[in-house]
């Protein structure tokens, strides 16, 4: 393995597909669109990263979940327990949503 933590092959591969970026020719008349949709790229990651699993690992947030995709949700908050919330989750060097997630399941534990 090299520095980056790859094998040979897959440093070869990522050369090869670096050099590649680096050198296309891309003439004046190429019509270039931006791809629509949930899997909007995947394909170029994949022949990238070397398979569907690659892109899953290094793409989008870690599931929260045993498996699949964590749901979410959205609240408002009021300006000043928003401000408490920051200097809370600075404080204790974490982020909001895990402050909130801990609270939340302390309520439901607490409630049930």
């Amino acid at each position: 393995m090299n520095e980056n933590g790859m094998e040979a092959k897959e440093d070869e591969r990522y050369a090869d597909l670096a050099d590649w970026a680096e050198t296309a020719d891309i003439g004046p008349d190429a019509h270039i669109t931006k791809a629509k949709g949930p899997e909007a790229g995947h394909s170029i990651l994949e022949a990238a990263l070397g398979s569907a699993a690659a892109v899953r690992r290094a793409v989008g947030k870690p599931s929260l979940s045993a498996k699949g995709t964590s749901p979410s949700r959205s609240i408002r908050l009021p300006e000043e327990m928003d401000a408490q919330l920051l200097a809370r989750a600075a404080a204790e060097h974490r982020k909001p949503s895990a402050i909130m997630r801990d609270a939340l399941a302390e309520y439901l534990a607490k409630a049930s």
